[in-house]
């Protein structure tokens, strides 16, 4: 027996790729789409994979959103981090349930959510935002979605007042000069935890893991990461003519105890010298 759909739920309304809706279901109203309305009282109560019919009489199917759906889905106030590169953080990072996470900035919070769903029940989300109406629109999606009480808010500079967070289990930095971060994210972490970076440009990668390596981070790695959609049809299989392709570096890098002495090389010990007695 599948999931029964309630008031509150997050629904994809599915008729189409051209045509499906994240709605929420409300307890009274309608959805309108072009092809017709969809009362509310008619989805609550189906279970997820049923077929709902406008009044119209076109068909719509409802569907679980992924944390994808979620995150392409948030009101955006910047620019969102793509699902594509949250699969290389996440896998990349100490993210899991009961794991504590520093995120800034925290944007329009389409990483805030995917990582409070990581974390919970017992995790928490540490994030931070310079601007107040950026910090304000993310806490606003993740309360949308039910997940504010696994992430707390900080309207602050990290960069001049650090993280009030130690000994947490990853760091992640979506902002335009991450090296200015590197050292507050450094006492932030656990001793061999993982800084996560994302930035677009290859100026910005180079000065960001010039600062890890001085700071005191070793096993560093930049990564590029481009998605493309395969369309399968009756008369063949090819690559789609457009994919997502650049959107940021992500750049990973394991903390290490003695800042300074992370990328230092030391000269291998001499061979023994040899007994000729």
């Amino acid at each position: 027996m599948g999931t029964m759909i309630q008031s509150g739920d997050q629904v994809i309304l599915y008729h189409s790729e051209r045509m499906n809706y994240l709605v929420t279901v409300q307890p009274k109203g309608s959805f309108s789409t072009h092809r017709g309305q969809l009362p509310f009282d008619r989805i609550a109560g189906r279970e997820f994979g049923d077929a709902i019919r406008t009044h119209l009489g076109f068909l719509f199917y409802l569907l679980k959103p992924g944390l994808a759906d979620l995150a392409m889905k948030v009101k955006r106030s910047t620019t969102i981090v793509y699902p594509k590169d949250v699969g290389t953080m996440l896998l990349a990072a100490a993210v899991f349930p009961g794991a504590r996470v520093v995120e800034t900035g925290s944007g329009s919070g389409a990483l805030t959510t995917i990582l409070a769903s990581f974390v919970r029940p017992d995790g928490r989300v540490y994030s931070y935002e310079r601007r107040p109406e950026f910090s304000a629109n993310a806490r606003a999606n993740v309360e949308r979605y039910g997940l504010a009480s696994f992430c707390e808010f900080f309207v602050r500079d990290p960069e001049h007042e650090g993280f009030e967070q130690t000994d947490v289990d990853a760091v992640l930095l979506d902002v335009p000069e991450p090296w200015t971060l590197v050292a507050p994210a450094h006492k932030a972490l656990k001793g061999g935890y993982t800084l996560v970076s994302i930035v677009p440009t290859v100026e910005q990668v180079r000065r960001t893991v010039s600062g890890m390596e001085m700071q005191g981070f070793a096993r560093i790695h930049v990564k590029e990461t481009l998605e493309r959609e395969m369309l399968v049809r009756t008369t063949g299989i090819r690559p789609a003519d457009r994919m997502v392709a650049h959107t940021v570096y992500t750049i990973l890098g394991n903390k290490v105890n003695e800042p300074g002495l992370a990328n230092v090389a030391v000269p291998e010990p001499a061979d023994s010298p040899r007994d000729e007695t």
